[in-house]
């Protein structure tokens, strides 16, 4: 038998024959048998009798390792590789009378590279080369770890500082901490995943804008300008720690995106526009005298 009829037999039997993810072979009792050149009921009877009768295949493939039980599972199971590699090197060369020139051709193919590797070669299977593991994505703690970080880092610098903490400082802190109990409070919410907040938070969390305290740009002036533009967006109050002071603010669905798209188009204009003060004023936002105290501030 010739290399091209080896190969023809491979073609045939490959559809018994398969190769899992790390590389093992196994194949079906018919395919093992064309490969070894034999009828499949000599190799049906070695694995039915292992136990009670073990033929000399038998014994050899024990010696080997494999357990005399096992073998009787291989008719459903398939035969794994090595098991392959001696079943044919019995009917190569051990097996008297029975031996015959296609095992011996088919044992001399594999014997430089193996049996597995032989295998592989015939089917066109190649390891799949293993996707790199993506680092974790970043995550902030909790909010309630954030907070207790912060309460921390407050009183370290109030014991340095002999409690005396610059306002904007100090303003700063508690802004940021009522930041903290605000979202602390949205996410102990059950079965809601609304999110409401004021103008000078959307801009600083969402949009990552710097709103300062004072100038023709401060943060008072942001809510009024929103107010003032764009009142389709919402009127709905909370109080909330404003300067130091609980004080009634603007709140807005931030969850919704239209409205989140409204706030943010607002706040860009707001930052982009040289003179806001005037154009409220020119609008009539401090035409009453709440306006008037904003302005002042």
């Amino acid at each position: 038998m010739s290399p091209i009829e080896i190969a023809q037999i491979i073609e045939q039997i490959k559809q018994e024959i398969e190769v899992d993810a790390s590389g093992k072979a196994k194949a079906s009792i018919r395919a093992t048998a064309r490969l070894a050149g034999v009828d499949e009921k000599a190799i049906r009877h070695t694995l039915e009798n292992a136990e009670q009768k073990p033929s000399k295949l038998a014994l050899m493939l024990i010696q080997h390792g494999f357990q005399s039980a096992e073998l009787k599972e291989w008719k459903t199971n398939g035969i794994p590789d090595i098991a392959i590699a001696i079943i044919i090197e019995y009917y190569a060369f051990e097996a008297g009378r029975y031996c015959n020139p296609q095992a011996r051709l088919v044992c001399r193919s594999f014997n430089t590279i193996g049996i597995r590797a032989w295998i592989q070669e015939k089917l066109g299977w190649t390891k799949k080369e293993q996707q790199p593991e993506q680092p974790p994505t970043p995550a902030l703690p909790p909010v309630e770890q954030r907070l207790q970080t912060l309460v921390e880092a407050m009183k370290t610098l109030a014991d340095l500082t002999g409690g005396k903490l610059n306002p904007y400082i100090e303003q700063h802190f508690k802004d940021f901490a009522a930041n903290l109990l605000s979202e602390h409070n949205r996410q102990a919410l059950c079965g809601t995943s609304e999110k409401w907040m004021g103008v000078v938070n959307f801009a600083e969390i969402e949009l990552g804008k710097k709103v300062p305290l004072h100038g023709s740009h401060y943060r008072g002036h942001l809510g009024t300008w929103v107010r003032t533009f764009y009142p389709h967006l919402g009127d709905r109050q909370e109080n909330r720690l404003v300067n130091g002071t609980q004080q009634s603010v603007y709140i807005y669905a931030c969850h919704d995106p239209a409205i989140a798209s409204g706030l943010t188009k607002a706040i860009e204009e707001f930052f982009a526009h040289p003179n806001p003060t005037a154009a409220l004023r020119q609008a009539g936002a401090f035409s009453n005298k709440k306006g008037m105290r904003l302005v002042k501030k």
